[in-house]
């Protein structure tokens, strides 16, 4: 089971589930926030490895197409020393996070991830579009979109 959950950072430096927000950040260029990534009861990703969250899931988003294209993806958080990679082996996707001296891994299946992966993407770009509707997320949209 593969549950991925987006929360934005509030001033007093707590966690808001994205969907409980009812106003926009304080900073649209750089919205702080996490993404809790569980594979299989397995915290990959968690609320310590917070950081421009909105960065962050386009350049998820670019992931899943170059997933699709290649078979391997990665990318730096926007403003953490943390690697991100999915490798695709046989039916399965290897997700792996990389701060520091620490790596967590997980298996997931492919089609399952990488359809949580849209779907949180785009209910996350789906509520930044509530809450500011000036400020476009079009690119990421289209390619969690395919």
């Amino acid at each position: 089971m593969i549950e991925i959950d987006t929360f934005l950072r509030g001033a007093d430096g707590g966690f808001v589930p994205v969907a409980s927000c009812t106003s926009a950040p304080a900073d649209l260029d750089y919205v702080e926030g996490a993404i809790r990534l569980t594979v299989d009861g397995q915290e990959v990703i968690g609320l310590e490895e917070w950081d421009y969250v909105d960065q962050l899931w386009a350049y998820i988003a670019d992931m899943v197409t170059q997933l699709h294209s290649s078979g391997h993806a990665q990318t730096h958080f926007p403003d953490q020393p943390i690697k991100l990679s999915f490798e695709t082996t046989g039916t399965r996707v290897l997700v792996t996070v990389k701060a520091g001296a620490e790596t967590k891994r997980a298996s997931a299946p492919a089609e399952e991830f990488v359809r949580a992966l849209k779907k949180a993407g785009l209910v996350f770009f789906g509520k930044m579009n509530e809450l500011a509707p000036g400020v476009s997320h079009h690119e990421a949209v289209r390619a969690l979109s395919a």
